[in-house]
């Protein structure tokens, strides 16, 4: 038995080559995280570990050292019936064409982020939030944008979609409120946009009936923190993500990257 390993197709698509998750939970054993990545290793060439639990610096895997680059609290909210009104600075934004306002709204989003904290990946991080905003704007990544909008700008930015799973347990469909890009203009703060945003965020879910939401954001950004506690989000779980960078893989400039399966480590 091994720890599973998912396929992220969004993300491979985007860097060029094959990325993986897998995810462990609190207490997990390290030899079935050494299997799973020993049978996954020529099939990915980045393998995103997340441990449910705030979990050490780094960890050592088959001789390879993986640094935590992401420590994440997951905040949940149940959707209640005394939504605040929303403030007449928030729009849905309902353009085809993605603004350089939400651009820029969007890799300010991203700032603290693995994929701009992990050197490998740093040089693609403004570009890969571009693309998250542009595919949000043509509803591949959101099912509704809202943006504080004043003064003729878009100072606010909130994504957010509709996340379904099956109960493990019950078998029923569980939809929840997923906020993607969440962010505030730096020069715009503490002004309370992001409140309202999050209430915007909470009468879409009423109006489709969907009884919660989430947002993730790093356990270093204290403010953001605060904002969520105080709009009612609590927190679900504490994780850290750690990049595995496989042995083996080479760039072929006719072929892209491959992996020498007979390569030692």
């Amino acid at each position: 038995m091994t720890y599973p390993v998912s396929y992220a197709e969004w993300d491979s698509r985007f860097f060029g080559f094959p990325i993986g998750n897998i995810d462990i939970p609190s207490g997990y054993s390290h030899e079935l995280l050494e299997q799973s990545l020993q049978t996954a290793r020529e099939r990915f060439r980045l393998i995103c570990i997340t441990l449910h639990e705030n979990g050490p610096e780094e960890l050592l895997i088959h001789n390879v050292l993986c640094p935590c680059y992401d420590r994440k609290i997951v905040f949940k909210k149940l959707i209640g019936d005394n939504i605040p009104p929303i403030d007449s600075h928030v729009r849905s934004y309902t353009s085809s064409f993605c603004s350089p306002m939400l651009e820029r709204l969007a890799i300010q989003s991203g700032m603290r982020t693995r994929f701009k904290n992990d050197p490998e990946l740093s040089a693609h991080y403004e570009q890969l939030f571009l693309t998250w905003i542009n595919y949000a704007v043509t509803k591949e990544l959101a099912d509704s944008i809202w943006t504080w909008y004043e003064a003729g700008q878009h100072i606010g930015l909130a994504t957010i979609r509709c996340a379904k799973r099956i109960h493990p347990e019950t078998g029923e469909i569980e939809r929840e409120g997923r906020i993607g890009l969440f962010s505030v203009d730096s020069k715009h703060r503490h002004r309370g946009i992001g409140a309202g945003l999050f209430s915007a965020c909470d009468f879409w879910c009423s109006s489709l009936s969907i009884p919660s939401s989430s947002i993730v954001t790093q356990r270093d950004n204290t403010a953001m923190i605060a904002l969520c506690q105080k709009t009612g989000f609590e927190i679900k779980r504490e994780e850290s993500v750690y990049h595995y960078w496989s042995p083996g893989w080479v760039y072929d400039v006719h072929r892209g990257w491959l992996c020498h399966k007979g390569k030692s480590i």
